[in-house]
């Protein structure tokens, strides 16, 4: 008798998914929504009051036109380019449509807010509060004292209020400033900038049932007790405020794992598979059991507090249930289309929405390549229970770096491992969470007993967070370039060619995509060429001195644009960095480079530790160095003495500012460098004989009027000058007499506004010179 062996089937090579015209209709209606409102946003920034309704009045003549256009399409273009031109002219009539009904709103606001008085208006408060090292921000609705709705803004207040809240206040009202930050705020709404001197009356309005819940459930959780009770808040109520605060917040970022405490999809998923067990078990119709589904999901997602993302899922999960009770089978992409452009007709600044983008972005590569990720692994002999959870983590990664890059500027590199691990032990707590949360909400008493599980599972969520970002590079900064794109071009030649890869083949990819990046590591890790780099980071001050493996800063700029400017680098780690003195232009943006990039220590003038500024004593800060003069740094074959100041000093005045004679000698290339941080021509008169013939001088103080003579210039003979200095700063810096003087001397004059970033190399007879922007 032969015996029968049963093995396991081959995986099977999925088809190609559909793509829908509705396709078409969603990405007309975002382009169309987008163009609007940043027509809108240049008009409010403009400030001229007739603009804002004659762009949007345009921008909806242009678009409609265009849609009309593709709607009716002409007859003899085949049926299936028919229908995909009529679904994008839908689209881009709606998306024009609520683009320009968003601008005519805002700017009707705008005109409002100009002419109000804040203490005879009442600000509510809406969503959660924002708590930051720059205080604490609102989102907040301005009613009138007969109750009409003025507009939104964003409001500053020195104590956080909840939702709902009414405020009678006192404060100052100021438009939203022309920078990334201002223009996010105008997207999502908010038209003005009113910060409350004093609080003059607070009172909490009348709440719903769900919202009344969501308040006794954190009190219960309360999560400003521990870093695992702000994961438990995050995770079932949607509240972020005291996990944004905690060390935790970074290292979710650092992992990539930051989507698993949003809500979305998968918590909506979570819900409603644990709703369809119990509503099976009490043996619910299935017509009530999908009514009774659609409003638990709606309260959820309301309890959370209502972001787009959730309202996205809200509405496609909400689409699938209808399709199963026609009886008609769900498509996730149709859905996803369908879904984006509703929530586009309803406001167009979801566009803007990071959370919206992130979350529909991650859904249509999870639909488009799921599946055929998982069959790849799977051949290359990854056991089924491993590849299809990381095909949706590498589907997500996929989808979303080139959003994120030019947002955070950071890569995770852990994020596959960190999320196959990580993601059953959150998903767990959302289960847990959702069952013994609302209880303990209820039983009081027993609360701690009952939130035990939870807090464990948090607990270890947290743990295992840190300890994937403690990994080396476990993220890098990286800097929006064209090459960001790239991972769009390769999405849209995998879904042309679709080809059923063999095992090695697959395997090469496997390895080459890891090999690249690993050899970019190790580029700009351990062989980077000699370099001096003057950072463009606008009115501030920010120099990179670099060879092989080792590397310092010479000040931190003012704010975040120094990270991007380390990133853009490709900067991964910082020997030392070197703050000149306490200005605010030369030490503001060293939180965001501690939180970038791994810094070994922070160096500064002997005796002006004592008056560290307290915002920078609060910082998890590496060891912190006190030089004198004579001293020096080594940072590969470059020696960085310090030639001023002379004894110790407080560090807050520009004369007392650290000045670095650079120099490099080795393998017959030669450079010697002047950076004159703040310091002037007072005191570069004292140790400019020290310093003796340079080649390049980063002239002091931005390039000041009292940064250089002609003297001075004469004596220490420098073939070029260059300044940093921001694009419009109010000191007119770099001045007219400070160029004139280096012209005058036969040295070329740079400045960061002009060329951006200002590299210089030491190389044999002299030195070379690039710029980049």
């Amino acid at each position: 008798m032969r015996r029968m062996f049963t093995t396991s089937a081959a995986p099977e090579f999925p088809p190609r998914p559909y793509l829908p015209p509705a396709a078409a209709g969603a990405a007309g209606a975002l382009v169309a929504a987008a163009l609007g409102l940043e027509f809108g946003w240049r008009s409010y920034i403009a400030s001229d009051s007739g603009a804002p309704g004659q762009t949007a009045f345009a921008v909806l003549a242009v678009s409609c036109a265009v849609g009309i256009l593709c709607i009716f399409v002409r007859p003899f273009w085949g049926e299936g380019m028919r229908r995909w031109a009529r679904w994008l002219g839908i689209g881009v009539v709606l998306g024009a449509a609520s683009a320009t009904l968003g601008t005519m709103w805002r700017a009707s606001a705008h005109e409002r807010m100009e002419n109000i008085v804040a203490s005879a208006c009442i600000f509510e408060i809406e969503g959660d509060p924002s708590i930051s090292s720059y205080g604490v921000q609102h989102t907040a609705r301005v009613m009138s004292a007969d109750g009409a709705v003025l507009g939104r803004v964003r409001l500053d207040a020195d104590s956080a209020y909840e939702d709902g809240t009414r405020l009678r206040l006192v404060g100052r009202a100021s438009g939203l400033p022309d920078s990334a930050w201002g223009r996010s705020r105008y997207m999502a709404g908010e038209v003005a900038r009113v910060s409350a001197v004093r609080i003059v009356d607070s009172e909490s309005r009348a709440i719903g049932p769900i919202e009344a819940l969501r308040a006794r459930m954190l009190d219960v959780i309360q999560p400003d007790a521990s870093q695992a009770r702000a994961l438990v808040a995050g995770i079932v109520c949607g509240r972020t405020t005291e996990l944004d605060q905690a060390s935790a917040s970074e290292a979710f970022a650092r992992t990539g794992t930051s989507h698993l405490v949003a809500v979305s999809g998968s918590h909506l998923a979570l819900v409603t598979s644990l709703a369809q067990v119990f509503l099976a078990f009490v043996g619910a119709r299935l017509r009530t059991r999908y009514l009774l589904l659609v409003l638990l999901m709606s309260s959820y997602v309301i309890l959370t507090g209502g972001s787009a993302s959730a309202v996205r899922s809200l509405i496609m999960v909400g689409l699938t249930l209808v399709a199963s009770w026609g009886e008609r089978r769900g498509h996730g992409i149709s859905a996803l289309a369908l879904t984006t452009m509703a929530l586009v007709a309803r406001d167009a600044g979801v566009v803007f929405d990071v959370g919206f983008r992130l979350s529909a972005v991650s859904v249509l590569f999870i639909q488009l390549f799921y599946r055929y990720l998982s069959y790849l692994l799977t051949r290359l002999g990854m056991p089924r229970p491993i590849a299809e959870p990381l095909s949706l983590t590498l589907c997500a990664q996929w989808g979303t770096l080139p959003i994120t890059i030019p947002i955070f500027g950071t890569c995770s590199i852990v994020a596959p491992l960190a999320n196959l691990v990580l993601g059953p032990v959150m998903s767990a707590l959302l289960v847990v969470g959702l069952v013994s949360v609302p209880l303990a909400a209820i039983v009081g008493p027993l609360a701690d007993v009952l939130l035990a599980p939870a807090d464990a599972l948090a607990s270890i969520s947290v743990f295992g967070a840190q300890a994937f970002a403690g990994f080396p590079y476990a993220s890098i900064a990286m800097a929006a370039s064209p090459a960001t794109a790239l991972p769009y071009l390769a999405a849209c030649v995998v879904y042309a060619a679709w080809l059923d890869a063999s095992r090695w083949q697959v395997a090469v990819v496997c390895a080459a995509i890891p090999g690249a990046l690993a050899m970019h590591l190790v580029r700009w890790t351990l062989f980077v060429p000699a370099s001096v780099t003057v950072l463009d980071v606008g009115q501030a001050d920010a120099i990179l001195v670099r060879e092989g493996s080792a590397a310092i800063l010479v000040d931190a700029g003012v704010d975040s644009e120094v990270a991007d400017a380390l990133a853009r680098n490709s900067v991964f780690q910082l020997d030392a960095v070197v703050i000149t003195h306490w200005d605010l232009d030369h030490y503001g943006g060293l939180e965001d480079v501690l939180a970038n990039v791994s810094v070994s220590r922070v160096v500064v003038a002997e005796g002006a530790l004592d008056a560290m500024p307290e915002e920078l004593a609060a910082l998890d800060m590496p060891e912190v160095v006190e030089l004198g003069e004579g001293d020096a740094l080594s940072v590969g074959g470059f020696a960085c003495t310090m030639v001023w100041p002379e004894g110790p000093v407080e560090g807050s005045d520009n004369e007392d500012s650290v000045a670095l004679a650079v120099r490099y000698d080795s393998g017959g290339c030669a450079l010697d460098m002047l950076l004159a941080g703040d310091t002037e021509i007072a005191q570069e008169e004292r140790y400019a004989g020290r310093v003796g013939d340079i080649d390049v001088l980063k002239l002091g103080h931005h390039g000041s009027a009292a940064s250089v003579d002609a003297a001075l210039m004469a004596q220490m003979r420098p073939e070029l000058a260059i300044a940093s200095a921001g694009e419009g700063n109010s000191y007119g810096h770099p001045t007219k007499e400070c160029i004139d003087t280096v012209e005058a001397s036969g040295a070329r004059f740079l400045c960061t506004i002009d060329v951006g970033d200002v590299t210089v190399r030491p190389a044999q007879g002299g030195f070379s010179v690039s710029t980049e922007r």
